[in-house]
């Protein structure tokens, strides 16, 4: 078996893994499916790659900076598994597998990217295969919350949230199509919008324009059917960032037209209550509590008790599949191992690897900003410049934005770091653009 056959179906595989760990649950295993058919692609890459220098070449093309950063914090990662904050090294391990375990995903979409049709097939199938879970998405919406545990077992009562914005009737199920949760969803939906608009700016005929322009509508609904205020606000900044580098006036009006007649459909469908639920935005003092504030002030807090971390594992979400849920919080043996739901990178971060590892992160991640601008600036071919604008501009918000999120768990740690190597090989390519769009020009000049 190739593994560029199964290499797209990671991505696929991946919008419907938390649908399947519910309808199983409490089966364990199934929350393993995804990894060990991830690590089964890893295993044939390996093999049948062997002797192909993709290694030096996506180093060249990443940058040495950025390489030796990353792996410097797998490094200090290894150590903190042997904390003594960690309860059992099972946690680390764990702890070590969601932080770092998808990071080769970037080695692998720089090989598998050897041309731009090859990466616009890849995007599109992920794209239509989006239309499916979005309508299941919105079918939640108005079956509501006793739809799925009735339907699909008693395991669907974990993703059920309810917007409480106040009073009965101004509540409603806050999506999460065939995601574990509604965050995961929401997130999905995130990077799916720019992929859909990857696709519509450099579509080649007015059928496939139409199809986008309908795929990023549904989008936009199902969006603000997930009730998640940030995931809007994440698009949002990521639309203006792209709307910029393009420099042209009629994408910005083709965005504009479509976001403008998503939200007008979306909060006219959906009710009252989903325009309630985003009418709390223009409450400035508690976006700023939910954002920065909680932010500073749990990194700060975690600085000062664990300079040095508290070990690997012991703020990731998943640790509660090892360790027993106790009155005061997660127990082994009755003694109180004091794990929490860290809801920003950076305090999670502070919390597992200490000090050192959160500027490492960053370093990494300006290193990765200051290079993608720079192929902002020197690529030339049109066609692949609004690919790349696209999908490292989305990538970068979303990695900025873990100062008030958390990055590392599915979907996001799948498509950021396969992600950061679709980039990495678009700096490399040239595109076959036909003429109409060879016209415009989308580089900095």
């Amino acid at each position: 078996m190739n593994w560029r056959r199964l290499f797209p179906i990671i991505f696929l595989f991946t919008c419907v893994d938390g649908f399947i760990g519910n309808w199983l649950y409490p089966a364990k295993l199934p929350f393993l499916y995804k990894d060990i058919f991830i690590l089964i692609v890893y295993a044939f890459f390996s093999l049948q790659e062997y002797g192909q220098q993709w290694l030096p070449k996506f180093k060249k093309s990443i940058g040495f900076n950025i390489w030796h950063l990353a792996i410097l914090l797998m490094l200090l990662g290894g150590f903190q598994i042997f904390n003594p904050g960690v309860p059992r090294i099972e946690v680390g391990i764990l702890g070590f597998k969601v932080m770092f375990f998808y990071w080769p995903l970037a080695i692998l979409a720089y090989a598998y990217v050897d041309s731009f049709e090859r990466l616009r097939g890849l995007i599109k199938k992920i794209v239509y295969f989006s239309i499916p879970i979005c309508l299941f998405g919105l079918y939640q919406f108005w079956r509501g919350p006793d739809y799925m545990v009735k339907t699909f077992g008693r395991g669907f009562e974990r993703a059920i949230i309810m917007a409480s914005i106040g009073g009965r009737e101004r509540t409603f199920l806050r999506v999460f199509g065939t995601f574990a949760s509604t965050g995961q969803f929401s997130c999905f939906l995130t990077i799916n919008a720019m992929f859909i608009f990857a696709l519509l700016f450099t579509a080649k005929n007015i059928f496939e324009r139409r199809l986008l322009n309908g795929c990023a509508l549904l989008n936009f609904i199902t969006l603000l059917a997930t009730g998640s205020r940030g995931s809007l606000a994440v698009v949002l900044i990521t639309g203006f960032v792209f709307l910029v580098l393009c420099r042209r006036f009629w994408r910005r009006i083709v965005f504009a037209f479509v976001l403008a007649t998503s939200l007008y459909l979306g909060f006219s469908y959906l009710g009252r209550a989903v325009v309630l639920r985003f009418e709390t935005l223009k409450d400035r003092e508690m976006v700023k509590l939910r954002t920065i504030g909680i932010t500073r002030a749990t990194f700060l807090d975690y600085l000062e008790r664990y300079p040095f971390g508290h070990g690997l594992g012991t703020g990731t979400t998943a640790s509660r599949h090892l360790l027993g849920k106790g009155r005061g919080g997660w127990q082994v043996k009755g003694r109180g191992l004091g794990w929490q739901l860290i809801e920003n990178y950076p305090a999670k971060l502070q919390y597992e690897m200490g000090i050192l590892g959160v500027i490492i992160f960053y370093l990494l991640l300006i290193n990765l900003t200051i290079r993608w601008i720079k192929y902002w600036v020197k690529l030339i071919d049109p066609t692949i410049f609004i690919f790349s604008a696209a999908l490292s501009s989305s990538f970068l918000i979303i990695f900025w934005t873990s100062l008030i999120s958390v990055i590392d768990t599915p979907p996001f740690g799948i498509f950021l770091w396969a992600g950061v190597g679709m980039v990495a090989k678009l700096a490399t390519l040239q595109s076959n653009a036909e003429p109409l769009i060879q016209e415009e020009t989308y580089a900095l000049r």
